[in-house]
């Protein structure tokens, strides 16, 4: 058990700052009915990290040009994959903004697979194929480090510090997109602004999960979550308390059975989310809350 708990600690540690972070976007997910988002955004930072593994990265410096392959990683990588996610922001932001025949949702789904594709024809191009797809479908959370834990928890504090200070706009766009904008908010900058900061905190996930990881701590704690409460505060609550029991748990059975860690929270979590299907389908708990008269589904009392 001593070796388990050294082994297993700063991955645990990962794990919890995904569960942080994923289980409050994931309930904004829900809300708007974007429930591909995460995995698509995820897909576009992976592709940008796949781009500036095959692509030659010429460098200027005062004596002249130096030639250099990035092979993903590194200060190139997330740059090429900021760049993408901005991109995928602000798009996704025109569509929602547009009357369309085709609903978001699908185009986010086309997205993911014209992503998908980009990813596997550059990879099949760049050595070590393989072994990147496995990388960034499940990742690496049994060799993170600790320097890359403390890099994403000042990264997504920093944006959870900032989804704080406006959550009254995130959460009104949320609950109801028209009528948000007929409040008066600018809709397009806040949506942006949801996108962006989603993609720069998936950014740093992919690097320690992998896609199919942060995908799961997005929706599954949320999706429990959502089964037990109306309440957004309470919501975020279960979802964070649920994500940290299922990492326990995921990471434990990986030691015992030595299999690898990521695909075994995943395991967890669905088959979390099929016990609170069984629990809320028998109403063990009684009904889901309701809102308190004078009191938004936020949490916050009504002005």
């Amino acid at each position: 058990m001593p070796d388990a708990l050294v082994i297993m600690f700063v991955p645990f540690i990962a794990c919890l700052t995904l569960v942080g972070i994923h289980g409050y976007f994931g309930i904004h997910v829900l809300k708007r009915e974007i429930i591909f988002i995460d995995i698509a955004m995820a897909q576009i930072a992976a592709l940008g990290g796949t781009i500036s593994m095959i692509l030659p990265v010429e460098v200027t410096t005062a004596w002249g040009i130096v030639s250099y392959t990035a092979h993903g990683g590194g200060t190139i990588a997330y740059l090429f994959s900021l760049v993408l996610v901005t991109i995928a922001a602000a798009v996704f932001t025109y569509l929602k903004s547009e009357k369309l025949y085709v609903s978001l949702e699908a185009l986010i789904g086309i997205t993911f697979a014209v992503a998908t594709t980009g990813a596997v024809i550059l990879i099949d191009v760049g050595a070590g194929g393989d072994v990147h797809v496995h990388d960034m479908l499940v990742g690496s959370i049994l060799w993170v480090k600790w320097s890359q834990v403390l890099k994403s928890f000042i990264v997504y504090s920093m944006i959870g510090a900032f989804h704080y200070r406006f959550r009254h706009k995130f959460l009104s766009i949320s609950e109801d997109y028209q009528k948000a904008k007929e409040k008066g908010i600018n809709v397009r900058l806040w949506d942006f602004l949801f996108y962006f900061t989603l993609g720069i905190v998936v950014i740093h996930s992919v690097a320690i999960g992998g896609i199919l990881v942060v995908f799961s701590f997005l929706i599954i704690p949320a999706s429990i979550s959502v089964l037990f409460s109306q309440n957004w505060s309470t919501r975020i609550m279960i979802a964070w308390i649920g994500g940290t029991i299922v990492t326990m748990l995921g990471l434990y059975f990986s030691w015992k059975i030595d299999v690898p860690s990521g695909p075994s929270v995943i395991l967890f979590l669905g088959v979390f989310l099929f016990l609170a299907l069984i629990v809320k389908a028998l109403n063990i708990f009684g009904t889901s809350e309701k809102n308190v008269p004078g009191q938004s589904a936020s949490g916050d009392v009504s002005e």
